[in-house]
């Protein structure tokens, strides 16, 4: 059976299913499949099985899209869920949810030496992959999952700092006593 999540209270791990046929079903969250745990939330279309009145082996139900619908999931906000790093390379994640979908992941990849050399704090880099991936989802419309920072993007970046222009030209020297 299908049906949506009404509610979703992590206080008293509970929560409640509306089925397709109107009738509703309580939930613990141990009766959530694990893969899926972590995506739940209010509105989520869910498929189940019921038993003693009460819902099992629940799973996000993706149901198909119409290019309406498709049209409407174009933008999107990014989540940061942290980082992962090997030697000199940081791995940013995200991940991006529409009601009824699974969650999708995105990865950004980047060489720190790249974030030395322009100037760039680590704590810009969570921000310039945001902007990155909303940009070329705006752009292109179909997403990229994985991805790595180029040394265009970095400068991209870097010139669009406010007082970037300022920044290149030289100083003046100070005026000198008379």
């Amino acid at each position: 059976m299908t049906g949506i999540i009404k509610i979703l209270n992590f206080v008293t791990e509970s929560g409640l299913i509306e089925g397709e046929n109107g009738l509703r079903f309580p939930f613990e969250p141990s009766a959530v499949l694990a893969y899926d745990a972590a995506h739940l939330c209010v509105g989520q279309m869910v498929a189940f099985e019921f038993e003693n009145g009460k819902a099992l082996n629940i799973s996000i139900q993706k149901k198909p899209r119409s290019s309406a619908e498709e049209g409407s999931r174009k933008g999107g906000v990014f989540r940061y869920m942290g980082f992962d790093q090997a030697n000199a390379v940081r791995t940013f994640r995200f991940e991006r949810t529409f009601v009824g979908e699974a969650a999708e992941l995105f990865t950004v990849s980047m060489d720190l030496a790249l974030f030395a050399k322009y100037h760039i704090t680590l704590q810009e880099g969570p921000g310039l992959c945001s902007r990155l991936l909303t940009l070329e989802l705006d752009v292109a419309g179909v997403p990229v999952f994985e991805r790595a920072l180029t040394e265009t993007d970095i400068l991209a970046h870097v010139a669009s700092r406010p007082g970037a222009a300022a920044r290149h030209h030289k100083r003046p020297a100070p005026p000198r006593p008379v």
